[in-house]
């Protein structure tokens, strides 16, 4: 823990408390095999929390009660997190102290080397390995919580498409620091829209859609259908790293990512297939431009393979049941989770313990 945790203990050990203690139903309704998040450090508190909210989240939706574990440090950081404290808050979620048993046939699942042969650790900010299974990054949990995936047939297919291009996301200026370019080669946010609008400046929104939710929000429970309307998203990076929850979003409703971050998705996607990838501006420009004149039967058929992706690779749910239910081969009983600007364990910054720097 750093200073300000150890300042801010007390009031957000509260906190966290406080959300444990109101009312839930405890496991009603979920038979399944028990699933433990057992944590040692704050490496899963990056992102205001986001991918713990959705482990729960995804947790209960395949029908496992979910249960974190961890002391009562890394308790009361969790709880300062936006997406902590959702997730501390949840009906069906529950927490036990490191002493507490574990309940029988549960799948544990830790932030740490445990030297337990059953457990499964989840390597946060690892790059893909060999023979390692790779956690597919979530959507956000806000959209999780209206949209399950088990509800996504409805949004593909023939629905009417208005847009042809389309983004919504954060404009920032966080977002156009340069830090992508620098770290992975790629555009950051800010210069891949400046960039379409210079090159498009009177395009039609049937054709380019490109808002600002800063100026234009859309809520959580539209966020998917509104997607859904268009033939192709434009993929553009998050601040600090490439991959942003908008490509998973995307491609669960059938809509085409563009983008230049193809090689951080496990499978890599596929420009034609599965994607429309391309490098720097003039790339840029050249896939806008395809895309545009792209015949609507060629479009049909990317939709229905960004989806089927989507399903076979990117679905979080569906893989956390694969591993519950012992569906992977896990030699190393390891998960890769690259999902951040490093890799945590082959940079100078050493072991996994680098990574509370995100917290």
């Amino acid at each position: 823990m750093t200073l300000k945790d150890w300042i801010r203990f007390p009031f957000d050990f509260r906190h966290a408390q406080a959300l444990l203690s109101s009312e839930r139903s405890g496991a009603i309704g979920l038979n399944e095999r028990p699933i433990v998040l057992d944590l040692a450090t704050t490496d899963f508190c990056f992102d205001c929390g986001r991918h713990l909210a959705a482990l729960a989240q995804q947790s209960i939706a395949i029908g496992s009660p979910f249960l974190l574990r961890c002391p009562s440090s890394v308790l009361a950081v969790i709880a300062r997190k936006q997406h902590g404290r959702e997730m501390l808050a949840l009906s069906n979620a529950a927490y036990l102290t490191p002493t507490e048993p574990l309940p029988a046939n549960c799948l544990r699942l830790t932030d740490h080397d445990s030297g337990d042969a059953t457990a499964i650790w989840l390597r946060v900010g690892c790059e893909p390995e060999p023979g390692m299974p790779v956690m597919p990054y979530p959507m956000h949990p806000a959209t999780l919580d209206h949209w399950p995936p088990t509800n996504l047939d409805s949004l593909r297919g023939d629905r009417q498409r208005d847009h042809r291009v389309f983004f919504a996301g954060n404009q920032k200026p966080k977002y156009g620091q340069g830090k992508l370019s620098q770290q992975f080669g790629i555009m950051d946010r800010i210069e891949v829209i400046r960039a379409i609008r210079d090159q498009f400046p009177f395009a039609d929104p049937e054709f380019i859609c490109l808002k600002d939710s800063r100026e234009s929000s859309i809520t959580a429970e539209d966020w998917l259908p509104t997607i859904a309307t268009a033939d192709f998203f434009l993929c553009a990076p998050g601040s600090s790293q490439p991959t942003c929850h908008h490509l998973v979003e995307s491609m669960a409703v059938g809509t085409v990512p563009i983008l230049e971050y193809d090689d951080r998705v496990t499978p890599r996607l596929v420009d034609g297939e599965t994607a429309i990838t391309f490098r720097g501006r003039e790339g840029l420009i050249a896939a806008i431009d395809r895309v545009l004149r792209m015949p609507k039967d060629e479009i049909a058929n990317l939709r229905t393979n960004a989806a089927a992706f989507f399903d076979a690779h990117l679905c979080q749910g569906r893989f956390l049941k694969g591993i519950r239910d012992g569906k992977f081969d896990l030699p190393t009983r390891s998960i890769s989770m690259p999902f951040h600007n490093q890799d945590f364990y082959t940079s100078e910054a050493g072991s996994s313990s680098s990574q509370q720097q995100a917290a």
